[in-house]
């Protein structure tokens, strides 16, 4: 008969297979219940988010509302997971921060903006009045070569009240 002991530790060996069972189970990939899904996600303040798939790893986004843009280096993404302690599905914690718009920051773009379209409206006007002055100008006309005739000596007839009787 087999000895209930492991050789050379004297240890029972039913009791390290049941642990090594045991971490092996939880070094398995947790199993997830068909059906698991996340709740409503957490609500951040002056923003928004569509939840379109409330199923374990699917992601989505919050927005900013009106008024309010993404801090920079803050994140809008969320995903959800499953607590591998309690087996129980949740949202991770966004580190979004949206913070309001600056009026200084918007009227600046305001000013560039305006500034770039006076620019191209100045360039415009002037490209046209270089148009119209250039159509307005009267050409000179080229110089023409004017034939010198020889002065030819010019007869004048008379007429006579005989020749006029003649027919000739």
């Amino acid at each position: 008969m087999v000895s209930p002991q492991l050789r050379g530790y004297g240890v029972h060996a039913f009791p390290v297979l049941l642990l090594l069972l045991l971490l092996l189970l939880l070094l398995l990939p947790l199993r997830v219940t068909p059906g698991t899904t996340c709740p409503t996600p957490i609500s951040i303040e002056h923003a928004d988010i569509r939840v379109k798939n409330y199923s374990v790893n699917s992601r989505e986004r919050y927005v900013c509302n009106s008024g309010f843009k993404r801090k920079a280096g803050t994140s809008t993404l969320t995903e959800c997971v499953i607590n591998k302690n309690t087996n129980v599905a949740h949202w991770t914690t966004p580190n979004l921060k949206c913070i309001k718009i600056s009026p200084h920051s918007s009227k600046m773009t305001k000013v560039a903006v305006s500034t770039s379209v006076l620019l191209v409206g100045a360039g415009v006007v002037v490209v046209f009045l270089a148009w119209y002055i250039k159509s307005r100008q009267t050409s000179q006309p080229s110089p023409v070569q004017v034939e010198t005739m020889e002065t030819v000596p010019m007869t004048v007839r008379t007429s006579t009240k005989e020749n006029e009787d003649t027919g000739a």
